[in-house]
Protein backbone atom coordinates (compact mmCIF):
# COMPACT_ATOMS: atom_id res chain seq x y z
CA UNK A 1 0.00 0.00 0.00
CA UNK A 2 2.72 2.48 0.92
CA UNK A 3 4.71 2.16 -2.02
CA UNK A 4 2.92 4.87 -4.22
CA UNK A 5 2.44 7.10 -1.21
CA UNK A 6 4.85 10.10 -0.96
CA UNK A 7 6.16 11.61 1.80
CA UNK A 8 8.44 14.25 2.88
CA UNK A 9 9.32 14.93 6.78
CA UNK A 10 11.61 17.35 8.51
CA UNK A 11 12.50 18.48 12.50
CA UNK A 12 13.90 21.09 13.53
CA UNK A 13 15.51 19.19 16.36
CA UNK A 14 18.47 17.35 16.40
CA UNK A 15 19.54 13.73 16.20
CA UNK A 16 17.41 12.25 13.65
CA UNK A 17 19.00 9.94 11.45
CA UNK A 18 16.95 8.69 8.18
CA UNK A 19 17.79 5.53 8.05
CA UNK A 20 18.51 3.94 4.27
CA UNK A 21 15.31 1.12 2.92
CA UNK A 22 16.36 -2.19 2.61
CA UNK A 23 18.89 -3.13 0.28
CA UNK A 24 20.74 0.56 0.72
CA UNK A 25 24.41 1.18 1.35
CA UNK A 26 23.96 0.57 5.17
CA UNK A 27 28.00 0.30 5.67
CA UNK A 28 28.23 3.99 4.42
CA UNK A 29 25.25 5.38 6.31
CA UNK A 30 26.41 3.93 9.35
CA UNK A 31 30.12 6.02 8.72
CA UNK A 32 28.11 9.38 8.13
CA UNK A 33 25.95 8.71 10.89
CA UNK A 34 29.28 7.88 13.26
CA UNK A 35 30.46 11.21 11.86
CA UNK A 36 27.99 12.80 12.60
CA UNK A 37 27.36 11.93 16.13
CA UNK A 38 31.05 12.07 17.14
CA UNK A 39 30.07 15.92 16.10
CA UNK A 40 26.80 16.41 18.09
CA UNK A 41 28.92 14.33 21.42
CA UNK A 42 31.32 17.13 21.30
CA UNK A 43 33.46 16.36 24.27
CA UNK A 44 31.71 13.39 25.32
CA UNK A 45 32.79 11.68 22.63
CA UNK A 46 35.72 8.97 23.75
CA UNK A 47 37.18 5.39 22.53
CA UNK A 48 34.31 3.14 24.11
CA UNK A 49 31.77 5.46 21.66
CA UNK A 50 34.14 5.24 19.03
CA UNK A 51 33.45 1.44 18.97
CA UNK A 52 29.98 1.36 20.38
CA UNK A 53 27.76 3.59 18.57
CA UNK A 54 28.86 2.00 14.88
CA UNK A 55 27.34 -1.36 16.78
CA UNK A 56 24.40 0.84 18.30
CA UNK A 57 23.93 2.49 14.52
CA UNK A 58 24.09 -1.53 12.52
CA UNK A 59 21.43 -3.02 15.24
CA UNK A 60 19.22 0.04 14.81
CA UNK A 61 19.37 -0.63 10.97
CA UNK A 62 18.69 -4.58 11.55
CA UNK A 63 14.97 -2.93 13.20
CA UNK A 64 13.37 -2.28 9.91
CA UNK A 65 11.11 -3.45 7.90
CA UNK A 66 8.99 -3.93 4.76
CA UNK A 67 6.05 -1.49 5.17
CA UNK A 68 8.25 1.77 6.50
CA UNK A 69 7.10 4.63 4.75
CA UNK A 70 10.47 6.17 6.22
CA UNK A 71 12.37 4.63 9.60
CA UNK A 72 14.64 6.94 11.81
CA UNK A 73 16.84 6.26 14.41
CA UNK A 74 16.68 9.32 17.17
CA UNK A 75 19.34 10.09 19.03
CA UNK A 76 17.51 12.50 21.26
CA UNK A 77 21.40 13.07 24.00
CA UNK A 78 24.49 12.92 23.67
CA UNK A 79 24.12 9.71 24.97
CA UNK A 80 24.71 5.73 23.22
CA UNK A 81 20.81 5.83 23.28
CA UNK A 82 18.11 5.76 20.89
CA UNK A 83 14.83 4.88 19.64
CA UNK A 84 13.52 3.45 16.23
CA UNK A 85 10.56 6.04 14.49
CA UNK A 86 8.61 4.76 12.16
CA UNK A 87 5.97 6.79 9.64
CA UNK A 88 3.59 4.09 7.89
CA UNK A 89 0.20 4.15 5.69
CA UNK A 90 -2.48 2.05 6.92
CA UNK A 91 -5.70 1.18 6.53
CA UNK A 92 -8.04 3.10 8.68
CA UNK A 93 -9.34 -0.46 9.39
CA UNK A 94 -6.19 -1.68 10.56
CA UNK A 95 -5.83 0.88 13.61
CA UNK A 96 -6.57 -0.92 16.66
CA UNK A 97 -8.82 -0.17 19.44
CA UNK A 98 -6.30 2.01 21.41
CA UNK A 99 -8.89 2.42 24.63
CA UNK A 100 -9.40 -1.38 24.60
CA UNK A 101 -5.66 -2.17 24.19
CA UNK A 102 -5.18 -0.43 27.65
CA UNK A 103 -3.25 2.99 25.85
CA UNK A 104 -3.85 6.25 27.15
CA UNK A 105 -5.83 8.43 24.54
CA UNK A 106 -5.23 12.28 24.17
CA UNK A 107 -5.92 14.55 21.39
CA UNK A 108 -3.38 16.49 18.87
CA UNK A 109 -3.46 18.92 15.78
CA UNK A 110 -0.61 19.01 13.08
CA UNK A 111 -0.34 22.10 11.33
CA UNK A 112 0.25 19.78 8.06
CA UNK A 113 -1.51 16.85 8.67
CA UNK A 114 -4.55 17.63 10.66
CA UNK A 115 -6.24 16.56 13.60
CA UNK A 116 -4.98 13.30 15.10
CA UNK A 117 -4.27 11.37 18.39
CA UNK A 118 -1.51 10.59 20.21
CA UNK A 119 -1.28 7.05 22.03
CA UNK A 120 0.85 6.65 24.82
CA UNK A 121 0.92 2.77 26.65
CA UNK A 122 3.12 0.89 28.79
CA UNK A 123 4.04 -3.05 27.28
CA UNK A 124 5.68 -5.45 29.20
CA UNK A 125 8.72 -7.04 27.11
CA UNK A 126 8.76 -10.59 27.90
CA UNK A 127 11.65 -11.41 26.17
CA UNK A 128 13.94 -8.79 28.11
CA UNK A 129 11.92 -9.53 31.21
CA UNK A 130 11.56 -5.68 31.50
CA UNK A 131 8.80 -2.65 30.92
CA UNK A 132 8.52 -0.81 27.93
CA UNK A 133 6.69 2.08 26.87
CA UNK A 134 5.60 3.05 23.56
CA UNK A 135 3.70 5.90 21.43
CA UNK A 136 2.43 6.39 18.52
CA UNK A 137 0.84 9.66 16.48
CA UNK A 138 -2.10 8.80 14.19
CA UNK A 139 -3.92 10.66 11.56
CA UNK A 140 -6.78 8.87 10.14
CA UNK A 141 -8.56 10.51 7.02
CA UNK A 142 -11.65 7.41 7.48
CA UNK A 143 -9.94 5.34 5.16
CA UNK A 144 -6.10 5.38 5.33
CA UNK A 145 -4.18 6.42 8.21
CA UNK A 146 -0.69 7.75 9.03
CA UNK A 147 1.09 6.20 12.29
CA UNK A 148 4.07 7.90 13.66
CA UNK A 149 5.43 5.55 15.87
CA UNK A 150 8.37 5.10 18.59
CA UNK A 151 8.89 1.38 19.46
CA UNK A 152 8.83 0.08 22.65
CA UNK A 153 11.40 0.85 24.51
CA UNK A 154 12.49 2.44 27.70
CA UNK A 155 10.29 4.86 29.19
CA UNK A 156 12.79 7.36 29.80
CA UNK A 157 13.89 7.25 26.04
CA UNK A 158 10.25 7.91 25.08
CA UNK A 159 10.07 10.67 27.06
CA UNK A 160 13.56 12.08 25.89
CA UNK A 161 12.56 11.35 21.88
CA UNK A 162 9.04 12.97 23.07
CA UNK A 163 9.79 16.62 21.46
CA UNK A 164 11.41 15.87 18.58
CA UNK A 165 8.32 13.37 17.50
CA UNK A 166 5.83 15.85 18.02
CA UNK A 167 8.11 18.94 16.27
CA UNK A 168 8.38 15.65 13.11
CA UNK A 169 4.30 15.47 13.18
CA UNK A 170 3.89 19.26 12.65
CA UNK A 171 6.26 18.93 9.51
CA UNK A 172 5.26 16.35 7.24
CA UNK A 173 3.69 16.32 4.30
CA UNK A 174 1.50 13.39 3.04
CA UNK A 175 0.67 12.76 -0.73
CA UNK A 176 -1.60 10.35 -1.87
CA UNK A 177 -1.26 8.18 -5.02
CA UNK A 178 -3.47 10.18 -6.95
CA UNK A 179 -1.16 13.05 -6.28
CA UNK A 180 -3.52 14.57 -4.03
CA UNK A 181 -2.58 16.16 -0.26
CA UNK A 182 -3.81 13.95 2.84
CA UNK A 183 -5.33 15.36 5.49
CA UNK A 184 -7.03 13.62 7.95
CA UNK A 185 -10.79 13.82 9.41
CA UNK A 186 -11.35 14.72 13.30
CA UNK A 187 -11.79 11.39 15.31
CA UNK A 188 -14.89 10.35 15.82
CA UNK A 189 -16.27 9.53 19.35
CA UNK A 190 -12.54 10.52 21.16
CA UNK A 191 -12.52 9.78 24.71
CA UNK A 192 -9.94 11.69 26.15
CA UNK A 193 -7.84 10.15 28.79
CA UNK A 194 -6.33 11.46 31.83
CA UNK A 195 -3.11 9.55 31.57
CA UNK A 196 -0.53 9.16 34.83
CA UNK A 197 2.00 9.12 31.99
CA UNK A 198 2.14 10.90 28.78
CA UNK A 199 3.92 11.58 25.73
CA UNK A 200 6.60 14.66 26.78
CA UNK A 201 3.47 15.59 29.12
CA UNK A 202 1.99 17.12 26.11
CA UNK A 203 -1.87 17.18 25.33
Amino acid sequence: MTATWRISASSAAPGWLGMPPLGGDDAAWVAESTTALRAAFGERWNDELDRAVPALLRAGLDRREADDLLSWQLWPVALPLFSIVRARVVGSAALPDFHAAGAAVQPIESASLGPGVQVTARVRLEEADASAALAVLAFDDGEHALALSIDPTVAEVVDLSAPALLDLAGRIDLERPDGSAFRAAPPAGLVVDEPGWSLGGAA
